[in-house]
C-alpha cells in the first residue's frame, strides 16, 4: 500500500509513471540513425560529384545559354573550345576550365583561325550544329546541337 492523503485523496505510487522505458528510447535512436543515414546517401550524391559531371553540366548550360543568349541580343553568339588552353567559354563569358581527364572530339564545329573550335548560334535560334563526344571515365556522352533549331540534346552513356 501506498501512503494517502488524510483528506481522503486518491493514493499516488512513491514514483512518478512519466517518462520512457529505455526500450523506447533505444527504439527511437534507432529509427533516427537510419533516417540520418538516408539523407547522407542522398546529400552525399550532390557533394561528391566527379569534377567531370560537373564540367559536363557546366558545358551544356553555355551551349543553352548561348542559343538564349543569341536570340535576346539578336547576333550571332559563339561557343568556343579553346584546345590549347583547355577551356570553354561563350562570347565575352567567363571561361570554364576542362578537366585533364576530359577528352572533347566532335564533328561540324568551326575550326577558328586562332586556334580552337567554335559552335555558332544564330538570333533566330539556329546554330552552325555539332556532335560533340565528352570522353571520361571510361565513358562516351554525346551532345548533340541541332542546325535547324539550335537545341542541345544529350545522348546516352555508352
Amino acid at each position: 500500500m501506498y501512503p494517502c492523503n488524510i483528506g481522503g485523496a486518491r493514493c499516488k505510487a512513491p514514483y512518478s509513471e512519466k517518462g520512457f522505458t529505455l526500450m523506447e528510447l533505444l527504439v527511437v535512436m534507432v529509427i533516427v540513425g537510419l533516417m540520418s543515414s538516408l539523407v547522407f546517401v542522398a546529400v552525399g550524391s550532390g557533394i561528391l560529384k566527379s569534377e567531370e559531371t560537373r564540367f559536363e553540366a557546366n558545358f551544356l548550360s553555355t551551349l543553352k545559354h548561348a542559343r538564349s543568349a543569341a536570340i535576346g541580343r539578336g547576333k550571332a553568339v559563339r561557343v568556343i573550345i579553346d584546345e590549347e588552353n583547355r577551356r570553354i567559354f561563350m562570347d565575352e563569358g567567363k571561361p570554364t576550365a576542362i578537366p585533364e581527364t576530359v577528352q572533347i572530339e566532335g564533328s561540324g564545329v568551326i575550326e577558328l583561325a586562332g586556334g580552337g573550335y567554335a559552335v555558332l548560334f544564330f538570333p533566330d535560334g539556329s546554330s552552325t550544329g555539332a556532335e560533340l563526344d565528352l570522353k571520361y571515365n571510361n565513358a562516351v556522352r554525346q551532345i548533340r546541337v541541332n542546325k535547324l533549331l539550335g537545341t542541345v540534346d544529350v545522348g546516352p552513356q555508352a
